[in-house]
């Protein structure tokens, strides 16, 4: 039977990674396998993953240290991943294995399109008409002509309904500036929401004060209901809204 050891999956999986979050939820964090993630298991898991990158022990992450803590994540996502697809954790994934991988992701897409059609299906009858579908299409165009006003808005800045030339220019040199910070960002240029911006002072490293500043939004951010503690799928749902928005348009 044809199978794959873990350097090779690992190898491949590398080529095709989509990059992450560099501060993210991960099952190491939870400490006592209780099935959560407190705000503490979560913060000692951030301050492990710093020192782990940390070379010299200096209290900061120069641009080599940085490339650490990236690939240290890479090769964290991947084995996560890899474990997840050796279901009988011998070390290697049959053939048969990643199939039963490709249908639980074929799964799970098919669920997403189901809500999304369950969400156009208004009346519950199983069926998206083409009334429905308008009327989606007609929701979308206005929540985009609700963007445009207040991106007008925020242009117009003497509020006389108008965007003159000296309006676009600056809004122009704001949005040039706001690229610029962007790709200084991780090494990475112009991908919004990609790798927020851990060096606080720009002084080319990151403290670990300034990692765990980020590591602390983060949580917060992800833990929607306020408790205090990280689910299963905290943190996803949010992945979910930025997904549906950017196709929304």
């Amino acid at each position: 039977m044809r199978h794959f050891n873990k350097l090779t999956l690992l190898s491949a999986a590398a080529i095709a990674l989509v990059s992450a979050p560099v501060l993210a939820q991960s099952p190491a964090a939870d400490s006592n396998q209780d099935g959560q993630i407190t705000q503490a298991e979560f913060s000692a898991e951030s301050i492990a993953k710093f020192q782990s990158a940390d070379l010299n022990s200096d209290g900061f992450l120069d641009e080599t240290e940085q490339t650490v803590l990236r690939e240290n994540r890479r090769d964290a996502h991947l084995a996560r991943k890899f474990k997840k697809m050796d279901a009988d954790g011998d070390g290697a994934v049959t053939a048969a294995e990643m199939k039963a991988a490709d249908t639980a992701q074929a799964e799970k897409r098919k669920e997403r399109r189901d809500e999304m059609k369950a969400r156009f299906d208004t009346n519950n009858d199983g069926v998206v008409s083409d009334i429905e579908k308008q009327a989606r299409k007609d929701a979308w165009s206005e929540k985009r002509e609700e963007r445009r006003e207040k991106m007008k808005a925020r242009m117009d800045t003497d509020n006389d309904g108008t965007i003159s030339d000296s309006e676009k220019q600056a809004a122009k040199e704001m949005m040039e500036a706001k690229k610029g910070d962007r790709k200084g960002r991780w090494g990475h240029k112009g991908k919004r929401g990609h790798k927020a911006s851990l060096d606080a002072d720009q002084d080319g490293r990151i403290s670990q004060a300034e990692y765990m500043a980020r590591a602390e939004a983060l949580f917060l951010r992800m833990d929607a209901n306020g408790d205090g503690v990280l689910t299963k799928g905290e943190g996803k749902h949010r992945k979910g809204e930025r997904h549906s928005r950017k196709h929304r348009g």
